[in-house]
């Protein structure tokens, strides 16, 4: 893993991983990727297993995000290889199992990502990372969506919520319950995706996520909408016009807006 010290990377490995991060983060792929690169070679030199399968995943990372699946493939391939059988990099090892499952999924390899989904739940489960487990569930609702399974999809949302609940992880348990209440919401089981989205919208405010905040009372204000609440309605779309407001995003604080106007509270 990239070595640091208060704050600061301490070994020139992860001085170049951080440059790679830079690049990867300002849209300088190239640049990014040949660091990465460097960066897996230098703790190859140091003979630092974890984190020369770090680099590897996190280049990765970065050729999936630009669709260059074969590339992402290989990086990811050759950093599970490095620590599928280190006692101490299991933690690593899960998550590249993971991104190797989405890479499946965006390639429509949907039985052959479960595979990897099942093997990361085998691996994470055994060192107890409730969050990476949460991930796992969460893919796996995903894909069940894909899939048409929305009550499949519901009941692996739903753990992943639990999980995430029991790690502390707030903003990943918000937005796993903002998917579950799109499904209730669908299935018009209106007072259960009320209760998710107030949990949601609290999580988001404890956090000081004021965009999720406000994407949440905005879902709330349409659901109070459908149910005749009008006038809480009409109060949990003012607040998320407000917020989106705080936050500068005027695309979405124009749609709360029209919203608001289009049914003549």
């Amino acid at each position: 893993m990239p070595r640091t010290s208060q704050g600061k990377f301490v070994t020139e490995a992860s001085k170049v991983f951080q440059k790679a991060d830079d690049f990867w983060r300002a849209g300088s792929y190239e640049e990014a990727r040949q660091n990465y690169g460097k960066a897996a070679g230098l703790y190859h030199e140091r003979d630092d297993v974890e984190g020369e399968a770090f680099a590897l995943f996190r280049l990765g990372e970065l050729e999936l995000s630009l669709d260059n699946f074969e590339a992402a493939d290989k990086a990811l391939k050759a950093a599970a290889a490095l620590v599928e059988h280190t006692d101490y990099a299991q933690n690593t090892y899960g998550e590249i199992l993971i991104k190797t499952a989405q890479l499946d999924v965006a390639r429509g390899n949907l039985a052959q990502a479960r595979t990897y989904l099942k093997k990361a739940k085998s691996v994470l489960a055994a060192i107890d990372n409730r969050d990476l487990l949460g991930e796992v569930f969460e893919q796996e609702a995903y894909i069940a969506l894909l899939e048409e399974r929305e009550t499949d999809a519901l009941s692996a949302y739903r753990k992943a919520a639990d999980l995430f609940r029991n790690d502390g992880t707030g903003l990943k348990e918000a937005s796993t319950l903002r998917a579950i209440a799109r499904i209730e919401m669908k299935h018009k089981n209106y007072d259960e995706a009320h209760d998710v989205l107030e949990r949601c919208r609290n999580l988001y405010r404890e956090n000081g996520d004021l965009l999720g905040e406000a994407s949440a009372l905005s879902a709330i204000g349409c659901l109070r909408y459908i149910i005749r609440d009008i006038a809480n309605a009409r109060k949990a779309l003012m607040k998320s016009v407000y917020l989106y407001g705080k936050v500068s995003h005027h695309y979405a604080q124009a749609e709360s807006l029209l919203y608001l106007a289009g049914r003549r509270f």
